[in-house]
């Protein structure tokens, strides 16, 4: 297992440490100690001198986000664990975070949901702290002490929209991940079942009802029975994930994302997640330039409450992308068409949705233009296909 190899590794690297050296932190130390699994924060278990030290060994300042999609209509809320900030990114480009509020919270937040309608929504810290959260205004009101089961910490959660709401909850000690239930106006924990997995991270539920999580011990994605707590395997995530992290679905289109924090980078990045085989795609840096953590994330219906000049944009995404291409807006698209930079159509297909998926596996790599038409507006977009 991941987490037995990297302590082996950490341990052997600090018997064979000059003396000398242990006075200053060691890169080397430093990485060792990282591939270590934990569901904490990074500040946790690394000072601000040594996450320093990692940020310039990784050079992340120098990523940069390929979606030139801005202003999108789809806001992603999460709690920043650096800044203790609460406030959302934008689903199609997560390079900016916009602060609503400062977190009361006193430890990191671990894990959190919103409902689709964007009316109730939750938060979990190491500390048992359980709050509901306005996400409008970023109020936040402390409910009461939840306490997860076997001694473990809640490192997910999220409402069930098939079953009223109801709210699901991960947890882990290290070594072991329990399933539960918290009913929020008794704050009663409700143990389902241990999953057998080691650490799992994070929660999500499509609009099914199907639950899914992610153990960051072997990276790899999982379906969990809700009344069991049993687990099916669905493959390997494609990236090293380690610390706190989030997973939520999109309360629109129904896709599920990840507030990742992919250990080769060393970096928080919102990836895209493919329910069938687990494999994940990059959708950007999250809060591009700064060393972010997010350990839960919640996006609510992004056509409810939107203005009707902002819903009529279209947003793409991923982009670059590969084989598939996503299109989202808060009105019904109309139509989109696919031209290469000679101007020839190559594609052209009616909607009538307000979220759409093109297969363009077809299409050789190289540059297109996208037109799409909504509310009788046409908008043209750029995209690599690669």
């Amino acid at each position: 297992m991941k987490l037995f190899s990297t302590l082996l590794l950490f341990l052997c690297f600090l018997f064979v440490a000059p003396l000398s050296a242990q006075s200053e932190p060691d890169i080397n130390e430093l990485i060792a100690r990282s591939k270590i699994t934990t569901f904490k924060s990074i500040h946790e278990v690394f000072t601000p001198k040594e996450l320093t030290m990692l940020r310039e060994y990784y050079n992340v300042a120098e990523v940069t986000n390929s979606a030139p999609e801005r202003g999108g209509n789809t806001w992603v809320y999460s709690t920043e664990d650096q800044s203790g900030a609460f406030g959302t990114f934008d689903l199609a480009d997560p390079s900016t975070f916009n602060m609503i509020t400062t977190s009361p919270a006193p430890a990191f937040e671990g894990a959190g949901a919103i409902s689709d309608a964007g009316d109730i929504a939750y938060s979990i810290d190491s500390d048992n702290n359980f709050y509901s959260i306005d996400i409008q205004t970023g109020a936040y009101n402390f409910i009461g002490k939840v306490t997860p089961p076997n001694g473990e910490t809640f490192t997910g959660l999220e409402m069930d929209p098939t079953d009223n709401n109801k709210l699901y909850a991960i947890s882990s000690d290290g070594a072991n991940s329990s399933l539960s239930t918290i009913d929020p106006l008794t704050q009663l924990v409700t143990f389902i079942g241990l999953t057998t997995l080691v650490v799992a991270i994070s929660l999500a539920i499509t609009t099914n009802g199907d639950l899914y999580t992610m153990d960051i011990d072997d990276d790899k994605l999982y379906k969990i029975n809700k009344l069991t707590a049993a687990i099916l395997l669905i493959g390997y995530i494609g990236f090293d994930a380690n610390f706190g992290q989030g997973m939520a679905r999109d309360a629109l289109t129904g896709n599920i994302f990840m507030a990742a924090f992919n250990n080769t980078v060393f970096d928080s990045e919102l990836r895209l997640v493919n329910l069938v085989n687990a494999v994940t795609v990059l959708i950007g840096v999250i809060i591009l330039g700064t060393l972010a953590q997010f350990g839960w994330m919640g996006i609510p219906d992004a056509s409810l409450g939107v203005d009707d000049n902002s819903i009529s944009h279209v947003v793409l995404f991923p982009n670059p992308t590969g084989d598939l291409l996503n299109l989202r807006a808060g009105v019904p698209i109309e139509s989109v068409s696919i031209y290469n930079i000679l101007g020839q159509q190559l594609l052209d297909k009616n909607i009538g949705a307000l979220y759409s998926q093109l297969d363009i596996s077809n299409l050789s790599s190289g540059q297109y233009l996208i037109k799409t038409t909504v509310n009788g507006q046409t908008e043209i977009h750029k995209i690599v296909k690669q």
